[in-house]
């Protein structure tokens, strides 16, 4: 339809922007620590700093799945919807926008994962998987667009992406055995329940201050009230990783502070 590369360029950047913002950050960090265990031998370490990397980009992109899901429109009008980019360009958009949002997930777990294969030397098992998901997404491409139309396009590279994620995770189970997949999974479900319940403080928030002040305005305020729920649940919620990252902020704090 008319529109609709560019209503597919935009969405596909600001998931872009999600990865960029989360997920590269903490892959260039565990990249050469992976790396450096892999030709040292050191499984057991590889497998802990993977199982820490993997528990670290959940925390931080499953609530931003859910948030531009949610706030997928309102999201799109406030950072395009002006001049030429009219109400069908939002709608269309923000469409694109919510289906890729669900494989965000599947993208930022795959670099992990591709970069844990390539630290072992193993660069055709990534290079088969993505084959294997590049022939997936062209036959949803064609399926769901009939029926969905830009909404498909998106949904079929999401769907591509976590099904090249779940390949990733069993051969890579196969090639070093158990990395701590039950932890992951409990951990990763609190994190689901907590930004659930983000979005449903968020949602309500955003509808109470749209009566109050302007539509941006109340997005932001929204967002930064989610944040504080998401952030406040999941400390309670004594996840792991979430208690490490504390940890270690309380040792720098103490390290900068002068002593007395």
């Amino acid at each position: 339809m008319e529109g609709g590369i560019s209503a597919l360029n935009y969405a596909n950047k600001l998931n872009d922007f999600v990865q960029g913002l989360f997920v590269i950050s903490i892959v260039t960090v565990m990249y050469p620590l992976i790396s450096k265990m892999a030709a040292e031998k050191n499984i057991a370490g590889l497998k802990k700093t993977l199982s820490e990397s993997i528990s670290g980009i959940n925390l931080l992109v499953v609530p931003a799945t859910v948030g531009m899901m949610i706030f997928a429109e309102p999201i799109v009008r406030m950072l395009f919807g002006r001049g030429a980019f009219d109400e069908q360009a939002v709608v269309l958009t923000s469409s694109a926008l919510f289906f890729y949002a669900l494989g965000i997930v599947g993208y930022g777990l795959r670099e992990v994962l591709s970069r844990a294969f390539y630290s072992l030397q193993d660069t055709k098992t990534p290079m088969i998987n993505a084959t294997i998901a590049v022939g997936l997404n062209i036959i949803l491409n064609i399926i769901l667009s009939r029926f969905m139309g830009i909404g498909g396009l998106a949904l079929a590279t999401s769907i591509s992406a976590l099904f090249c994620t779940l390949l990733l995770f069993i051969s890579l189970r196969k090639k070093i055995g158990h990395f701590g997949l039950k932890e992951i999974t409990l951990s990763f479900g609190k994190i689901v329940l907590a930004s659930i319940l983000m979005a449903i403080v968020a949602k309500l928030a955003n509808e109470v201050l749209l009566t109050q002040i302007g539509a941006n305005l109340s997005l932001l305020a929204s967002i930064g009230m989610g944040a504080i729920v998401y952030f406040g649940i999941i400390y309670f919620m004594k996840i792991k990783e979430v208690e490490e990252i504390i940890l270690q902020i309380k040792k720098e704090i103490k390290r900068v502070m002068p002593q007395e």
